[in-house]
């Protein structure tokens, strides 16, 4: 059972942060909000489904990190390859940091994950996903 979805960006303006929630919670909408992605000012997005969980897309404007969040607790990101220790910097959540390679997408992969979280109300298991944190 699925519930109310909100879809919201998180901006900087130096060390602070604010929301900006979208309106509608069209795969249109969501597109267009994920296109203000910009790696410095507006660098990430947030999908929260009630009952299921929140999606987050970090990064831009060309790479991205995908990270969920269900609402168990627990917390994974996407991986698509294994570790071979290179590194990508992207600003995420107002903090750059070095992201491993495998868990950067482009953004034609981040949007479709995006878009499919959206339309389903679940997590993609057909993705390889690494846990971050366990279940509480």
């Amino acid at each position: 059972m699925s519930g109310e979805v909100q879809i919201e960006l998180e901006i900087w303006d130096g060390p602070l942060s604010r929301h900006e929630r979208i309106s509608e919670t069209t795969p249109r909408a969501l597109r267009e909000a994920l296109l203000r992605l910009d790696g410095r000012h507006t660098d990430s997005l947030w999908i929260e489904i009630e009952h299921v969980g929140s999606l987050c897309i970090g990064g831009g404007p060309s790479a991205f990190v995908v990270v969920a969040f269900p609402s168990d607790g627990s917390s994974s990101h996407v991986v698509t390859g294994d570790e071979d220790g290179t590194t990508v910097e992207l600003q995420v959540g107002g903090q750059t940091g070095n992201y491993s390679r495998v868990m950067v997408l482009p953004s034609s992969s981040a949007f479709e994950i995006a878009e499919r979280f959206l339309q389903t109300s679940a997590f993609d298991t057909s993705l390889r996903w690494v846990e971050d944190c366990p279940a509480d």
